[in-house]
């Protein structure tokens, strides 16, 4: 039987958003950071603390055996040196008195042989048992999951009575004959002491870090604040704003007062060389577009009196004088967009007669299209013009550019339509094609400059200029435009203009 891998999580799932929350961004890795070092600092802190007060426990316990064994050592002693009836009558006498109940001592000659007190009659505890206990249990780490190695030591050795007291025993006093004073104590309280010191110390430590983690999410997020700032002022600059868009920050630290600085400088340079590029674009334009002026009216004049040419050169001079006229249209578009961005794109608005500027610019499109162009007026347009708010030269080039641009995407043989309807102070013109469509996703930066559809780019060669001057003139002249398409189906194109 085989186990598959576990799946990853997908690029949108919460769990990878909360991940990309946490580890992909400086203010969660700051705040993981400082909290794993918080957290490791409150618990080396609280284990240094419990091993301090479990230190002092032990010497505390040592210093009262030691107190309370000091006749008996010196009985050890005298027995060692003189082993005769009466020194160890008189060590025997010594352990019966010492030792009780929380507290005995036995002694462990240097032949193994063992003395070890008589329980008096109110005493219940077997101190034979349970110095066999001691002599027999292992001396380092207990077996089995313990937390009491950690409150006591690894020193000692650990036995328990029938009751479920735990006693600590270790050599007390060593002759020097080599006979050892043992002494066992029950440490029961000074478990139960650490333990609740334990207790304690957990819930300050919990406090603790709820309360670090807390002020480290608020310090961090305020430190963070000036570069969070520093992101909304870039992200509102823009090309028309580069010369008068400056950082400002306040209070900020001196890294991010340096960087803003460095920003502000890049965006001078920046603006430098924007104007210097709207500069050259508008020169160029200019000059460039008598030249072609003139030879378009010289193409056209060769067309006119080309009787002496043949089918194939006068088809030659067609194409050159379309193309001709293609490039002078997109320099017009250049131009318009540097007069836009250098605040010299002017319009003079009037009340323009909308049926009579959609008649025209059919008229003119007829003459260079092999398709059928399909104009519908609304009834009201056979009793008076239909008027606008518009500009009237600016008005024919986006209808035109439209016009044209469905021409380019449709297939051979289909027609365009233009309607015009009224609306509530406005009127609406609509450029209709039967062609390629434009996908969902390209939809909204259709008019974005130099853009262009990937079924566009393989259908037909363009600038990408075209859409966003119709879009820089219609809101030039105070209207809107907007547009619907479908793969496969065909584009339609609404121009929504206030009405005179």
């Amino acid at each position: 039987m085989t186990t598959q891998p576990p799946v990853p999580p997908q690029a949108g799932s919460p769990a990878h958003r909360w991940r990309h929350r946490l580890f992909g961004s400086l203010l969660g890795q700051l705040r993981l950071a400082a909290f794993t070092s918080v957290f490791l600092g409150f618990t080396a802190a609280s284990a240094f603390t419990l091993l301090i007060n479990q230190q002092c426990l032990l010497r505390q316990q040592q210093a009262g055996q030691r107190l309370t064994a000091g006749s008996l050592t010196l009985s050890l002693d005298q027995s060692s040196s003189d082993p005769s009836p009466g020194n160890a009558s008189h060590l025997r006498q010594e352990l019966d008195r010492l030792s009780v109940k929380e507290r005995f001592f036995w002694v462990q000659h240097s032949d193994g042989s063992l003395v070890v007190p008589r329980p008096s009659s109110s005493q219940t505890t077997a101190f034979s048992g349970l110095v066999e206990q001691s002599m027999a249990a292992p001396k380092g780490p207990w077996p089995g999951p313990s937390i009491t190695p950690l409150l006591i030591g690894t020193d000692y050795r650990l036995v328990k009575d029938l009751e479920g007291n735990s006693y600590l025993s270790h050599p007390l006093h060593r002759s020097a004959e080599g006979s050892q004073l043992w002494v066992a104590e029950d440490i029961s309280p000074n478990i139960t002491t650490l333990r609740t010191i334990l207790l304690g110390l957990l819930g300050v430590w919990i406090l603790c870090l709820v309360l670090t983690l807390v002020a480290i999410s608020i310090l961090t997020r305020r430190l963070l604040q000036p570069l969070r700032d520093l992101h909304l002022m870039a992200a509102g600059v823009t090309s028309e704003s580069l010369a008068t868009s400056h950082l400002k920050l306040e209070r900020a630290p001196l890294e991010v007062a340096e960087l803003a600085g460095s920003f502000n400088d890049l965006l001078d340079r920046l603006a430098l060389a924007w104007s210097q590029q709207r500069h050259f674009v508008g020169l160029v334009s200019h000059e460039l577009r008598n030249p072609l002026m003139i030879i378009g009216g010289y193409l056209r004049r060769l067309q006119r009196r080309g009787q002496n040419l043949d089918p194939e050169q006068m088809r030659a001079l067609a194409t050159t004088e379309a193309e001709t006229h293609r490039i002078t249209r997109m320099l017009n578009d250049l131009l318009d967009l540097s007069r836009s961005e250098s605040g010299q794109l002017q319009m003079v608005l009037t009340p323009v007669a909308v049926d009579e500027v959609l008649t025209t610019a059919c008229d003119l499109a007829r003459s260079q299209l092999s398709r059928p162009l399909l104009l519908t007026l609304p009834k009201e347009a056979a009793e008076g013009p239909i008027k606008a708010v518009a500009e009237t030269d600016r008005l024919q080039q986006v209808l035109l550019n439209l016009i044209e641009n469905a021409d380019k995407y449709s297939p051979p043989g289909r027609p365009i339509n233009l309607d015009l309807s009224q609306g509530a102070g406005t009127l609406c013109i609509s450029v209709q094609d039967q062609g390629i469509g434009i996908a969902p996703e390209d939809i909204p930066k259709v008019f974005d400059r130099f853009h262009r559809g990937r079924n566009a780019i393989e259908h037909e060669r363009g600038s990408g200029l075209g859409l966003s001057v119709v879009k820089l003139l219609v809101e030039a002249m105070g209207g809107s435009i907007d547009v619907e398409s479908e793969i496969a189906v065909g584009s339609r194109f609404h121009i929504h203009l206030p009405a005179a």
